[in-house]
């Protein structure tokens, strides 16, 4: 199976996201930042106040996001033997890995879809086993492997 190619490129996808998420949380530190003193308007002191407050809900952002990538990169090695966070299923149909939501993307002809354990997807594949069938949605897929 594919599992260290599939996990470098949700790495790839992770490292973006972080990117997007420093850049926004720099943006917001500046703008709450402003010179109070030479602040006059009260208008002002509120839209500093409200910078601050989406300063800190993207940095909270940011440190999700980066504890995601450090649990991606431990499971660059990983190998999984039962359906539980980090693993990789190849269904006759599709890859499904479980960890963190990504874009949908293609890996040898396959999506890839991602997606967390608290989805509600994990419930219908927890303990299944290779050679299993899942029915997501409309759709019923065969498991080939896991790791």
């Amino acid at each position: 199976m594919k599992r260290k190619a599939i996990i470098e490129r949700i790495i790839a996808e992770q490292k973006k996201t972080i990117l997007g998420l420093q850049e926004t949380t720099d943006n917001y530190r500046t703008a709450a930042d402003m010179d109070e003193e030479s602040t006059h308007d009260t208008e002002d002191y509120s839209h500093i106040s409200q910078a601050k407050d989406m300063q800190l809900r993207y940095e909270q952002m940011l440190a999700e996001a980066q504890r995601n990538l450090a649990f991606l990169q431990a499971e660059l090695e990983a190998v999984h033997d039962e359906i539980e966070n980090g693993t990789i299923i190849e269904t006759d149909k599709n890859y499904l890995f479980v960890g963190i939501p990504v874009p949908v993307f293609k890996m040898d002809g396959k999506d890839v879809i991602s997606f967390s354990e608290e989805a509600p997807i994990f419930k219908k594949i927890k303990g299944k086993k290779v050679e299993d069938r899942v029915e997501i949605g409309s759709n019923s897929y065969k498991i080939l492997s896991v790791s």
